[in-house]
């Protein structure tokens, strides 16, 4: 079984589709970026043929991020994410050949802005502390590139300066992507945390709930059959053929109700927990292909949440409501029916 990684896209996968959108306009940016600034600097271009590998190579590098984070192909994996790397430094190393010796100018250099777009768009797929030692370690490679150019630039600055000028769009934005990541895994963990509490403690009712409905109905069974049968057996000091007729009578409930009880259904436990009395449940809970059994942990939380927002509503009648379950192998359809005391416009009021 895989370890599940600290990535948006793996803790709430369908969060993440709205955000790939975003991250294909940033990756496609970067390639836009380093196609605009090739064309404007192309009177600093010595090799032609180095210039257009160097759009290749960035192209590349962006149809990795564009097929990797297809929902299809989910999770974008730590291979894909060291292909765009080495594929975008790559492309800097390539574009920087291509003006060996004639780079006038550091600024319309596209490596360094593109990488960081690039980082950019990864936000939702790679953990926090990955993206930011990614892009540590690539500010270092582009900024130690930078120094070696520094000889046939135009301008008398200091060294350093150049440096930092090629270093900064990466560090800023790679650290602005693991903090995106990262707060964003941080807040998604602490809710599902708080979410898995709630069920817990709703687990732990349930299972109270079970318990008083076992004992109160066997209790019930009891003092209405048992004790009274025993009372008159021990006050007639005999045992006529009509006792032996009642004592199977009273055996034959007792293991119906046994029977009864290990056949419920865990929708029928939360709808008996809510109000829902026993002779009741046949008509309450109708699922005669028994889809409830086959819902997952998170359908069976969702209707667990709605069934107990209905019967928390000061208005809700005990006892009136109906839950229909059809379907077929392919599909399925559920239906919650309830009554409530107050108007329609009350409760449309009271809804958050």
């Amino acid at each position: 079984m895989k370890t599940v990684e600290r990535t948006r896209q793996q803790l709430d996968p369908v969060g993440s589709l709205g955000s790939r959108l975003l991250s294909l306009s940033l990756a496609w940016g970067a390639f836009l970026f380093g196609l605009v600034m090739t064309i404007r600097s192309l009177d600093q271009v010595s090799n032609l043929m180095l210039a257009v590998l160097a759009l290749f190579w960035l192209a590349a590098a962006t149809l990795v991020v564009t097929i990797a984070t297809s929902p299809g192909r989910a999770p974008f994996t730590q291979s894909a994410h060291l292909a765009v790397q080495l594929l975008a430094l790559g492309a800097i190393v390539l574009s920087v050949a291509s003006q060996w010796g004639t780079n006038r100018f550091i600024q319309d250099d596209f490596g360094s802005m593109s990488l960081g777009l690039l980082m950019l768009a990864l936000g939702p797929y790679r953990p926090a502390t990955e993206l930011a030692a990614a892009g540590g370690l690539s500010a270092v490679f582009v900024g130690f590139i930078t120094l070696m150019e520094v000889p046939y630039l135009d301008t008398s600055a200091p060294p350093v300066s150049f440096v930092l000028v090629g270093m900064t769009p990466i560090l800023a934005l790679s650290f602005a992507s693991a903090s995106f990541s990262g707060g964003l895994v941080d807040a998604l963990e602490r809710w599902q945390r708080q979410a898995q509490l709630g069920v817990e403690q709703r687990r732990i009712l349930l299972r109270d709930g079970i318990t008083r409905s076992v004992q109160r109905d066997r209790v019930m069974i009891l003092s209405k059959d048992v004790l009274p049968f025993f009372n008159g057996v021990l006050e007639r000091d005999t045992v006529d053929p009509g006792d032996r007729e009642r004592a199977r009578d009273i055996a034959d409930a007792i293991r119906a109700l046994m029977v009864a009880e290990a056949d419920r259904t865990w929708l029928e436990v939360v709808a008996g927990d809510d109000g829902v009395p026993d002779e009741r449940m046949s008509r309450a809970v109708v699922d005669k292909a028994g889809k409830a059994s086959l819902m997952v942990t998170d359908q069976r939380t969702a209707l667990r949440a709605l069934i107990v927002a209905l019967t928390d509503e000061p208005s809700f009648v005990a006892g009136s409501m109906r839950i229909t379950i059809t379907g077929t192998k392919s599909e399925c359809h559920g239906t919650v029916v309830s009554r409530f005391t107050a108007s329609d416009i009350d409760l449309r009021a009271a809804m958050p």
